[in-house]
Protein backbone atom coordinates (compact mmCIF):
# COMPACT_ATOMS: atom_id res chain seq x y z
CA UNK A 1 0.00 0.00 0.00
CA UNK A 2 1.20 3.50 -0.86
CA UNK A 3 2.79 5.61 1.84
CA UNK A 4 1.97 8.88 0.04
CA UNK A 5 -1.37 10.66 0.19
CA UNK A 6 -3.44 13.55 -1.07
CA UNK A 7 -5.59 15.10 1.64
CA UNK A 8 -8.26 17.69 2.30
CA UNK A 9 -8.92 18.84 5.87
CA UNK A 10 -11.80 20.85 7.20
CA UNK A 11 -14.08 20.49 4.20
CA UNK A 12 -17.61 21.60 5.05
CA UNK A 13 -20.60 20.22 3.17
CA UNK A 14 -24.30 20.38 4.04
CA UNK A 15 -26.30 17.15 4.16
CA UNK A 16 -29.71 15.73 4.96
CA UNK A 17 -28.66 13.34 7.72
CA UNK A 18 -29.94 12.18 11.09
CA UNK A 19 -31.72 9.37 12.85
CA UNK A 20 -35.06 11.15 13.13
CA UNK A 21 -37.04 12.34 10.12
CA UNK A 22 -37.19 15.81 11.71
CA UNK A 23 -33.39 15.94 11.85
CA UNK A 24 -33.16 14.97 8.15
CA UNK A 25 -35.58 17.73 7.07
CA UNK A 26 -32.99 20.49 7.46
CA UNK A 27 -29.52 20.36 5.98
CA UNK A 28 -26.73 20.12 8.54
CA UNK A 29 -23.13 21.17 8.13
CA UNK A 30 -20.72 18.25 8.21
CA UNK A 31 -16.94 18.46 8.45
CA UNK A 32 -14.88 16.10 6.28
CA UNK A 33 -11.20 15.25 6.58
CA UNK A 34 -10.09 13.05 3.68
CA UNK A 35 -6.89 11.19 2.92
CA UNK A 36 -6.45 9.34 -0.38
CA UNK A 37 -3.44 7.05 -0.30
CA UNK A 38 -1.58 6.74 -3.57
CA UNK A 39 1.89 6.65 -5.07
CA UNK A 40 2.95 10.25 -5.73
CA UNK A 41 6.48 9.57 -6.99
CA UNK A 42 5.64 10.15 -10.64
CA UNK A 43 3.88 13.45 -9.89
CA UNK A 44 6.84 14.50 -7.77
CA UNK A 45 9.17 13.93 -10.72
CA UNK A 46 6.99 15.22 -13.56
CA UNK A 47 5.16 18.16 -11.89
CA UNK A 48 2.09 17.16 -13.94
CA UNK A 49 -1.41 17.15 -12.40
CA UNK A 50 -2.29 14.13 -14.57
CA UNK A 51 0.13 12.07 -12.48
CA UNK A 52 -1.63 12.70 -9.19
CA UNK A 53 -5.11 12.85 -7.72
CA UNK A 54 -6.67 16.26 -8.37
CA UNK A 55 -7.97 17.45 -5.01
CA UNK A 56 -10.38 19.82 -6.75
CA UNK A 57 -11.98 16.79 -8.41
CA UNK A 58 -12.01 14.97 -5.06
CA UNK A 59 -13.81 17.92 -3.50
CA UNK A 60 -16.44 17.93 -6.25
CA UNK A 61 -17.03 14.16 -5.94
CA UNK A 62 -17.59 14.47 -2.20
CA UNK A 63 -20.03 17.35 -2.64
CA UNK A 64 -21.90 15.44 -5.34
CA UNK A 65 -22.28 12.27 -3.23
CA UNK A 66 -23.28 14.14 -0.07
CA UNK A 67 -25.81 16.40 -1.80
CA UNK A 68 -27.68 13.51 -3.45
CA UNK A 69 -27.64 11.21 -0.40
CA UNK A 70 -30.02 11.04 2.55
CA UNK A 71 -28.77 8.86 5.38
CA UNK A 72 -29.54 8.29 9.01
CA UNK A 73 -25.94 7.55 9.99
CA UNK A 74 -22.59 9.17 9.34
CA UNK A 75 -21.24 5.63 8.90
CA UNK A 76 -23.33 5.06 5.79
CA UNK A 77 -22.55 8.47 4.31
CA UNK A 78 -18.80 8.01 4.89
CA UNK A 79 -18.97 4.54 3.30
CA UNK A 80 -20.74 5.91 0.22
CA UNK A 81 -18.18 8.69 -0.15
CA UNK A 82 -15.28 6.22 0.22
CA UNK A 83 -16.75 3.87 -2.39
CA UNK A 84 -17.31 6.75 -4.82
CA UNK A 85 -13.76 8.04 -4.40
CA UNK A 86 -12.23 4.60 -4.93
CA UNK A 87 -14.27 4.17 -8.11
CA UNK A 88 -13.50 7.66 -9.43
CA UNK A 89 -9.75 7.66 -8.75
CA UNK A 90 -8.16 4.39 -9.93
CA UNK A 91 -4.67 5.32 -8.74
CA UNK A 92 -5.97 5.59 -5.17
CA UNK A 93 -5.06 2.55 -3.03
CA UNK A 94 -7.16 3.47 0.01
CA UNK A 95 -9.31 6.24 1.44
CA UNK A 96 -9.47 7.39 5.06
CA UNK A 97 -12.43 9.61 5.92
CA UNK A 98 -13.37 11.45 9.10
CA UNK A 99 -16.86 12.96 9.15
CA UNK A 100 -18.16 14.99 12.06
CA UNK A 101 -21.22 16.98 13.05
CA UNK A 102 -19.77 20.24 14.42
CA UNK A 103 -23.15 21.72 15.38
CA UNK A 104 -24.64 18.74 17.21
CA UNK A 105 -24.20 19.95 20.80
CA UNK A 106 -24.46 23.79 20.73
CA UNK A 107 -27.71 24.11 22.67
CA UNK A 108 -26.72 21.59 25.34
CA UNK A 109 -23.65 23.48 26.49
CA UNK A 110 -21.49 20.49 25.58
CA UNK A 111 -18.34 20.94 23.56
CA UNK A 112 -16.77 18.60 21.08
CA UNK A 113 -17.66 17.20 17.72
CA UNK A 114 -18.97 13.66 17.35
CA UNK A 115 -18.13 11.78 14.21
CA UNK A 116 -16.82 8.64 12.57
CA UNK A 117 -13.62 7.61 10.88
CA UNK A 118 -13.27 4.80 8.41
CA UNK A 119 -10.69 3.46 6.02
CA UNK A 120 -11.53 1.61 2.85
CA UNK A 121 -9.12 0.06 0.39
CA UNK A 122 -9.35 -1.64 -2.96
CA UNK A 123 -9.19 -5.13 -1.48
CA UNK A 124 -12.13 -4.28 0.84
CA UNK A 125 -14.21 -3.12 -2.13
CA UNK A 126 -13.45 -5.96 -4.54
CA UNK A 127 -12.03 -3.41 -6.98
CA UNK A 128 -8.75 -5.19 -7.62
CA UNK A 129 -5.39 -3.55 -7.93
CA UNK A 130 -5.22 0.21 -8.53
CA UNK A 131 -4.59 1.30 -12.08
CA UNK A 132 -1.16 2.91 -12.43
CA UNK A 133 -0.59 5.76 -14.84
CA UNK A 134 2.16 5.29 -17.40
Amino acid sequence: MAQDSVFIEGMRVTAHIGVSSEERETRQVLRFDLELRCDLRRAGQSDEVGHTIDYGAVYQHVVSVVERTRCKLLEQLASRVADALLMAFPMCDAVCIRVGKPALFPTTGRSGMPGVELTRGRSCQGLGEPKRLG
